[in-house]
């Protein structure tokens, strides 16, 4: 650690070194005619190939000329802008205008609703609000249903409980972040994303693969940023209502105030519940759980130039009930499901530019506490589990010379108190981590080409996990090269770890009898991924295309497995024997046919395998090796209609092993899930410019999963388990929704 730290040290002193160097360097920032900051833009002295490019704060840095020189900005889609810069002169506010279109690469959506920035170095998936609004997105778990990166799993019947998977593997091997900070980890991990209401959202980051060290060790498949709407661009009064025939009504209702001077501040509320009372395929047991929650989001910003701060507060409250209808004759008592959470989350940010006078001298931090209790019982099963948990992160920014190598320097600490109980065992845990993180970015400017062509990141981070009490080193690189504008490849390889919080990422298991078996040698989880990624754009029968290619793999050093298959009445939790790895091909075209229309075609390819305690290599259960999604989206041209449409077809899954279970409780469980396919469909109309009214429906093909609960008819016998989800439990869902906001509404 000590040795670390020197190094840290020495990396730091030897960029201000040469930076105090660098004092005839001219400095400068550019922006557009809205004062909107840069990112990416070709600066250079005219009539030469000495120059650079602007930052991810708009700033630049290049040798200064001690005879009066025409310095030239070039930014896509804008018109270049040339300066006359005087001897003497070392700093420079440059405004470009005459906006025609932006050169972004589209990967799916409309209108650039999701889209891949050509001057993003990491592959990240950028998903705006528009396009959240093509489906009910009524919490961020919902928020994926037009996207081919990110699966969602089916709720399970008797818990509710829903979980994404990315790049193959379940979503706790992605890291959860909102606005850029590590969130919801832990016991809170079974609800998280429906903890972020859809409303709130502002836009959602995909970042594949390794991804950046700045936020930790974790994310071994990659990142999900959720980026919450901001006070002061939000609508003053913006309102949202929803029902559905599931039983289930939503209201958001968002209240922003510019106030004086550079203060704003927001106020967002959510309030919803479902009553459910379907029993679809008649096992006795509710279809999914009625819940209730209540949530809210305080929101106080402050914004100068050379200063931005915020502060924000966050309470939840969550229930729900669902489990057995009526009790079966002879029998006594019902296998009910009853799930209790409270969470208080506060958090904030300052940070500030110009330190010491130098734009590109940069310094941000970043703080949060949090308590989250969880109370549950699931039939026999007891679960009890409080946290408190605090994060702090300060991040230095600089540069080396010039703007085309900036460095950032970040130390950081997570600390998590957990008090877990299931029955009569005993999880608790403590956990403190402090650690620090160096992070290089080099940008080699093309001027012909208005952008930097070739973009390397490199960046180490070390950690002191005490839980294990072990040091963590992990290396992570990423580089992009831009054929042309519109043909870009990236690549990225990068080391992660993950804490294991085996319950609470495994809740689904205690809606059952199984008993639970924990090794006694289980540790971190340790992998690697490598990514490669491949988009182009082009023009077919003169209207614009895209093509995207990812393929991802995942090695792990460590993986705990959660094996369902080698006994009937127990789960085991155990490090894997041997190879576990994931495969992941993902491709995608998207195809403007006509103005207002789009198309998209994504197809993934996944092949996740691991060794179980039996020596053999097995494809993990519930994982789909094909998926597809299709989606149609067409805006007539006044704005006044939006009509979207998709089909998303999931492939065979290999099921838990039941063939040591009774017959008579297994006979119409297949061991390979069938193909099928889920058809959803919406309609918005905007009526006036303060309104909108959205219908649609899901599982418009009605296709179902009959058999959901093994020994549904003998809740209290060993084998009754309702873990096995592969499908839709309900059928055919309508809803209807209703935007409204003062100020005007946009389709």
């Amino acid at each position: 650690m000590k040795n670390i730290t020197v190094l840290l040290a020495g990396l730091f002193l030897y960029s201000h070194t040469l930076f105090s160097q660098a004092n005839t360097n001219l400095t400068g920032m550019v922006t557009n005619d809205q004062e909107e900051l840069l990112i990416g833009a070709s600066v250079f002295w005219k009539d030469t190939k000495q120059g650079a490019t602007t930052d991810t704060t708009g700033h630049f840095s290049l040798p200064a000329r001690n005879v009066a020189s025409t310095l030239v900005v070039h930014y896509i889609g804008y018109t270049p802008a040339e300066i006359q810069v005087l001897p003497g002169e070392n700093n420079i506010w440059v405004e470009v205008s005459g906006i025609s279109q932006l050169q972004q690469v589209t990967v799916n959506g409309a209108s650039f609703d999701t889209h891949v920035s050509t001057l993003e170095t990491r592959n990240v998936e950028h998903i705006s609000s528009k396009e959240l609004r093509k489906a009910p997105c009524c919490n961020l778990s919902e928020s994926f249903e037009t996207n081919g990166a990110v699966d969602v799993n089916y709720a399970n019947a008797l818990t509710g409980v829903k979980e994404i998977q990315m790049l193959g593997l379940r979503g706790v091997y992605s890291q959860f972040m909102v606005e850029n900070r590590p969130t919801m980890g832990g016991i809170a991990t079974p609800f998280a994303f429906e903890y972020i209401p859809g409303t709130w959202l502002d836009g959602i980051q995909l970042a594949k693969g390794a991804s950046s060290v700045k936020n930790g060790y974790a994310g071994i498949t990659g990142q999900i940023n959720a980026d919450l709407v901001k006070p002061h661009l939000d609508k003053p009064l913006f309102i949202n209502a929803f029902t559905s025939t599931e039983g289930r009504g939503e209201l958001n209702v968002h209240l922003n105030k510019k106030g004086k001077g550079r203060i704003s501040n927001g106020l967002l509320m959510h309030g919803s519940f479902v009553e459910n009372r379907w029993d679809m395929n008649d096992d006795n047991f509710y279809d999914s759980p009625s819940r209730q929650q209540l949530n809210g989001l305080y929101r106080v910003f402050y914004e100068s130039p050379g200063m931005c701060a915020q502060f924000n507060v966050q309470a939840l409250t969550d229930h729900r009930q669902g489990g057995q209808i009526s009790p079966i004759a002879g029998k006594t008592g019902l296998f009910s499901i009853d799930q209790n959470n409270d969470r208080v989350e506060v958090w904030g940010k300052i940070g500030y530019e110009g330190i010491g006078g130098k734009p590109y001298n940069q310094i941000g931090n970043m703080i949060s506490a949090s308590w989250h209790r969880s109370d549950a019982l699931y039939g026999p099963n007891k679960y009890a589990a409080t946290q408190k948990s605090f994060y702090w992160q300060s991040l230095y920014q600089t540069i080396i010379g010039t703007t085309d190598h900036t460095i950032v320097i970040a130390p950081s600490l997570q600390y998590d108190d957990i008090q877990e109980t299931v029955n009569e065992g005993d999880l608790s845990r403590k956990e403190t981590v402090p650690g620090a993180m160096v992070e290089y970015t080099y940008s080699r400017p093309n001027l012909d080409m208005e952008m930097p062509d070739l973009v390397l990141v490199i960046g180490a981070r070390a950690d002191w996990n005490s839980r294990f009490e072990r040091l963590l080193f992990t290396p992570r690189m990423s580089a992009k090269y831009n054929f042309s504008q519109k043909s870009i490849a990236r690549i990225s390889v990068g080391r992660g770890f993950r804490s294991p919080n085996l319950m609470a990422e495994n809740i689904s298991l205690l809606a059952g009898n199984r008993a639970l078996d924990f090794a006694s040698d289980l540790g971190l989880e340790e992998a690697w991924n490598y990514g490669l990624n491949f988009t182009q754009s082009f023009k077919a029968a003169r209207r614009d295309a895209t093509f995207s290619l990812d393929v991802y793999r995942t090695d792990f050093v460590q993986q705990i497995l959660a094996d369902v298959d080698r006994s009937p009445t127990q789960v085991s939790f155990y490090n894997a024997k041997g190879k576990s790895f994931s495969n992941s091909i993902l491709a995608s075209v998207l195809y403007n046919i006509l103005p207002g229309f789009d198309v998209k075609l994504s197809y993934k390819w996944n092949d996740v395998r691991a060794t179980f305690a039996d020596g053999v290599l097995r494809t993990i259960p519930l994982v789909a090796k094909h998926r597809g999604l299709v989606t149609l989206d067409y805006t007539t041209p006044n704005k006044l209609w939006a009509f979207h449409t998709r089909v998303q077809v999931m492939g065979p899954q290999r099921l838990p092993d039941n063939s040591q279970i009774p017959h008579e409780y297994t006979h119409d469980f297949p061991t390979t899930s069938p193909t099928f396919g889920i058809w959803n469909a919406q309609v918005t109309r905007r009526i006036g410019k303060k309104l909108e009214v959205y219908i649609g429906g899901e599982n418009l093909t009605g296709f179902q999963q009959h058999n959901a609960i093994i020994a549904a008819n003998e809740p209290d016998s060993p084998f009754f388990n309702g873990s096995q989800v592969w499908a839709p439990m309900m059928r055919q869902v309508a809803y209807l929704g209703v935007r409204f906001a003062p100020g005007g509404l946009q389709l």
